[in-house]
């Protein structure tokens, strides 16, 4: 099992990555999940100290990891994925999972940046796939 596997299983129950068709959906469920409760958690933590454009930001950034994202799983959920582009999904959603993490100690003044990373960890999960997909 890859480094990035065992961190993934590890902290997230039934992480089963991306080699099986039918665990695809599954998977991108269960890193939104935790992604969104790290958020929510952060948001209650810190709800009287952000400003109502951060708390917005956040809310909308956990409002997007309640549903799944379509053009994501369309390119995903048949395609012929090779082990490296498994590797590197799972390396994608390792980077996801630690900067979530990070919610658990940010500050009001760090709040708006860690959401930003968390959005382009979201957004570099694109680019393991295949062109072809």
């Amino acid at each position: 099992m890859s480094d990035d596997l065992a961190y993934l299983t590890e902290r997230l129950p039934a992480y089963s990555g991306y080699v099986e068709e039918t665990d695809r959906h599954d998977t991108d469920m269960r890193v939104r999940a935790f992604v969104g409760e790290k958020v929510s958690e952060a948001l209650e933590r810190l709800a009287d100290r952000l400003s109502t454009e951060l708390a917005d930001a956040g809310q909308h950034l956990l409002e997007e990891c309640m549903f799944t994202d379509q053009a994501f799983i369309r390119r995903i959920e048949h395609a012929d994925l090779d082990a490296a582009a498994q590797a590197a999904l799972a390396a994608a959603d390792r980077r996801l999972v630690e900067a979530a993490g990070d919610a658990d100690s940010v500050t009001p003044e760090e709040f708006g940046a860690l959401l930003a990373r968390i959005e382009r960890q979201f957004a570099l999960r694109y680019e393991p796939l295949p062109a072809t997909i």
